[in-house]
């Protein structure tokens, strides 16, 4: 009797394709999401009755003839779901989303459609296999820059906004990556800014758009596709905010117990382990430049408690 064994590995194939378009002001970019639903509506129904038709007419082709956009035999084979969910367009406020979560890709007809309705694509991500994020930024509809009753208002968003995460946020029973947790970060302008990484990206979206439409708040989103082995993609996001002053920090040498200055160096610069032995290695170095004064005297306190030579070096007057 002769027994073989034998190892098989499955192939995805697919991706996510993902499209934002941005127009004028949100009634345009309703209407073009209503059209565009509609047209995705009717092609999904004929595709899956005619799943292997490649020369009979199509709803798509209908479509781009009405809005004078190129014909080309859309939404045939690869260039439509065959598998997957049927693409979802989303309007939230000024820009439409258009997400189909498993196929090869989808065809041209959306962005070409933008441009004719007076609008831009913003970002296409075709055939994407790694996690999508989301970066929101949010300002309150009826204010005005420099009215006092704007913080209030982005500080109710945000509490109410929390807790409608948790369940757009948490992993499938099968999937065995653990959450990304939500980023919540400023720009150089002070606008508030939420990424996230949603099991759904449509159901996320929404739940973050509900949220922004009972607080009165105009909404943008940047879809970003998340860089391949990295479990935390907003790592850098979540670094502590360093001011900006004239002083700085010199390293003079690391003091008798290396390992305690490594940790000091780690503490101070919120660096990786590699990054504080690289800079021992270098000594002696500006380790901390253009911070203030308070900054870098807890620098040099951190340091010297670690059995370090440190100098805090003020500016020349």
């Amino acid at each position: 009797m002769r027994i073989r064994l034998f190892t098989a590995f499955a192939s995805n194939n697919s991706g996510a394709y993902t499209i934002v378009g941005r127009f004028a002001d949100g009634a345009a970019a309703a209407e073009v999401a209503r059209e565009l639903q509609r047209a995705v509506d009717d092609h999904s129904a004929w595709h899956d009755a005619n799943p292997y038709e490649e020369l009979g007419a199509a709803p798509l082709d209908d479509f781009a003839r009405a809005q004078g956009l190129r014909e080309a035999r859309h939404g045939r084979a690869d260039d439509w779901p065959q598998h997957g969910a049927a693409p979802t367009v989303l309007a939230v406020d000024r820009q439409v989303l258009v997400h189909a979560p498993y196929t090869v890709t989808l065809p041209p007809v959306f962005g070409e459609a933008f441009y004719a309705k007076g609008g831009r694509v913003e970002v296409e991500l075709d055939h994407t296999h790694e996690r999508l994020a989301v970066e929101f930024s949010w300002f309150p509809a009826a204010l005005s820059y420099g009215d006092p009753r704007i913080a209030p208002a982005l500080d109710d968003f945000e509490a109410r906004v929390r807790p409608a995460l948790a369940e757009v946020l948490a992993r499938g029973e099968t999937d065995r990556r653990p959450a990304v947790a939500p980023a919540w970060h400023r720009d150089g302008f002070g606008q508030r800014h939420l990424s996230a990484v949603f099991v759904d990206l449509i159901a996320g979206v929404r739940a973050v758009q509900s949220v922004a439409d009972a607080c009165g708040m105009t909404l943008s989103l940047r879809v970003t596709e998340c860089p391949h082995g990295v479990e935390d993609p907003f790592a850098m996001l979540r670094l502590p905010a360093r001011s900006r002053g004239l002083h700085r920090v010199i390293l003079w040498s690391a003091g008798p117990e290396r390992v305690w200055a490594m940790r000091a160096l780690r503490e101070v610069l919120a660096c990786g382990l590699e990054e504080a032995r690289a800079m021992l290695e270098g000594l002696p170095t500006e380790c901390l430049v253009d911070v203030t004064e308070a900054e870098a005297e807890r620098a040099v306190t951190v340091l010297s408690g670690a059995g370090c030579d440190a100098e805090a070096v003020a500016p020349r007057r």
